[in-house]
């Protein structure tokens, strides 16, 4: 197996080969770059190729045919077969950040409705697990099944806080509304991902559909509960489901003043906020693209068209970070 140099536009360098993906070998040296599912179809590990030649080792399913035409790839997907030269930074801030596998217990069960429950996961006393709010981790259930799902809770709990939605015949969808308890024993693995708050003094315009408000939450308290923390600019939350009754999270803010938008994406009786798609609604409001960044979570669906949007609306292309919930295989 031959080792070839990898170098960012920052001039950081690590090594890759040609049977293991950029992200993979990226995150082996040290070295974060941005990325969310791991398996091709959310595209937010994208970067551009400036000189050199990859293979893809798996689909690259977000990658469009222009994205293909600028040399972009898929991080998550492709490995190197020469000396690379790639249009990727590195994000310092989740640095010392470990991805570990530790035990953790059910503390509580919080059933919303039939389809949607909160979870609260209790970690040994030495677990020691740090995060940045917005990461997400991955449950090892019954039959070693494994599952991501974002952290609402911040990184000064001692718990983990969980929103979990369930899905017509999935498997970790039965363990959750039909045999979890309390005290039962799982294992979980993370922090991982990169959506996280990068510059809280711009405007922020965030954007979730259904169980993606739960990193949202996290950023948002994380926010609240900083002493250090003076709000300077606007923060927009638009919120959007499919009923009323989905909306199980009520803000309650000390200090932080945020203007909160429940988008309903079909009409209902006696409903007097919106109606529509969460996108389309924060961009009737006014919002200065130049001087904003929006942070987006929940469906892919959402999250492309979202992207596309506020791009088109004048958001730099750098100031659109998001975490697509996909298909888990």
């Amino acid at each position: 197996m031959i080792d070839l140099k990898i170098q960012t536009r920052e001039a950081k360098q690590f090594l890759g080969n040609a049977t293991e993906t950029i992200l993979s070998s990226a995150l082996k040296s040290g070295l974060v770059f941005e990325y969310s599912c791991k398996t091709g179809q959310c595209g937010v590990c994208k970067t551009r190729v400036i000189s050199g030649t990859v293979a893809e080792l798996r689909a690259q399913i977000a990658l469009t045919e222009s994205d293909r035409a600028e040399d972009k790839v898929l991080t998550c997907c492709c490995a190197p077969t020469t000396d690379l030269l790639i249009d990727a930074e590195d994000l310092a801030a989740l640095h010392g950040i470990d991805i570990k596998t530790l035990p953790c217990r059910i503390k509580q069960l919080t059933r919303f409705s039939d389809e949607l429950i909160g979870v609260t996961l209790r970690l040994p006393p030495t677990a020691h697990f740090k995060f940045l709010e917005g990461q997400y981790i991955d449950i090892i259930g019954p039959g070693s099944i494994r599952r991501s799902y974002s952290i609402a809770s911040t990184a000064e709990e001692s718990e983990i806080v969980l929103y979990i939605k369930r899905f017509e015949n999935g498997q970790m969808s039965d363990y959750w509304f039909n045999q979890a308890k309390e005290n039962d024993l799982l294992r979980m693995e993370g922090p991982k991902g990169t959506f996280f708050l990068r510059d809280s003094k711009q405007d922020l315009v965030f954007l979730a559909t259904g169980t993606g408000i739960a990193p949202i939450i996290s950023i948002l308290t994380g926010l609240d509960n900083d002493p250090d923390f003076v709000q300077s600019s606007k923060i927009s939350l638009y919120w959007g489901n499919r009923f009323p009754k989905d909306f199980f999270w009520t803000h309650s803010f000390k200090k932080l003043k945020v203007d909160v938008n429940y988008v309903l994406s079909r009409t209902a009786d006696n409903w007097s906020h919106h109606t529509g798609y969460v996108q389309d609604v924060a961009l009737t409001s006014d919002h200065d693209m130049a001087q904003s960044a929006v942070y987006a979570c929940g469906s892919n669906m959402m999250i492309k068209s979202a992207q596309e949007s506020f791009l088109a609306a004048g958001l730099a292309e750098n100031k659109f970070y998001s975490d697509a919930f996909v298909q888990s295989y």
